[in-house]
């Protein structure tokens, strides 16, 4: 009988930061074609706005209209999403990563536990095929974002599990840490460690995780 629960990152374990044509050159093609001239880390910069806990295209037109004078772009809101999507949509992705985690659902649960803007759910659902997950707590949905607290909160709120029997693995190791203080079990990796994964995730299923 099942009763434990896995919930895996999206970004950078199924789908790829580095490898191949990863989301930091989306991201770079994407502002670049908007008129952005900086070599500043984009991701540091655009942390700040906090778009992955945006829950409405509205909402994001709003905030779309700081980022547009902060880095001097030079599209309006409505291109500047169809380019968006033109830019993410061949990002690579680790499908023996994703085959490994659905394989889990015959001993365990398995969920998604991902910060990603409103824009990426029909990627993330191509990629994975979110129905093959028993949960999906995505962040823009909740309106909140790793690694603050109140998103594991949430989670737990809405999971039947104790927190000994949720594994949560992320390649952030803010993430982990934060989801580490609040009780769950954790494990640090990328997507380039299916290994390494694959290692936690069966002794975690049979109980040698203490």
């Amino acid at each position: 009988m099942k009763k434990k629960l896995i919930l895996f990152d999206w970004g950078n374990i199924v789908e790829s930061h580095t490898i191949g044509y990863s989301c930091k050159d989306a991201w770079i093609n994407l502002f670049k074609s908007c008129g952005y001239e900086s070599d500043n880390d984009l991701f540091d910069e655009l942390s700040k706005y906090r778009t992955t806990a945006i829950r409405s295209i509205t909402e994001f037109e709003e905030v779309y209209k700081t980022m547009k004078s902060d880095f001097k772009l030079k599209v309006d809101f409505i291109e500047f999403q169809k380019r968006y999507y033109n830019y993410f949509k061949d990002v690579h992705y680790f499908k023996d990563v994703r085959d490994f985690e659905i394989s889990l659902k015959d001993r365990c649960y398995i969920g998604i536990l991902s910060n990603l803007t409103i824009f990426d759910k029909d990627r993330i659902d191509e990629q994975l095929g979110l129905n093959n997950y028993d949960y999906a707590f995505l962040s823009f949905e909740i309106g909140l974002r790793k690694p603050d607290i109140e998103i594991y909160e949430e989670v737990q709120k809405n999971i039947p599990f104790d927190k000994k029997d949720i594994l949560f693995i992320d390649d952030n190791p803010k993430n982990i840490e934060n989801a580490k203080k609040f009780g769950w079990n954790t494990f640090c990796a990328t997507g380039l460690e299916l290994d390494k994964i694959k290692k936690v995730c069966n002794e975690f299923i049979d109980d040698d995780i203490r």
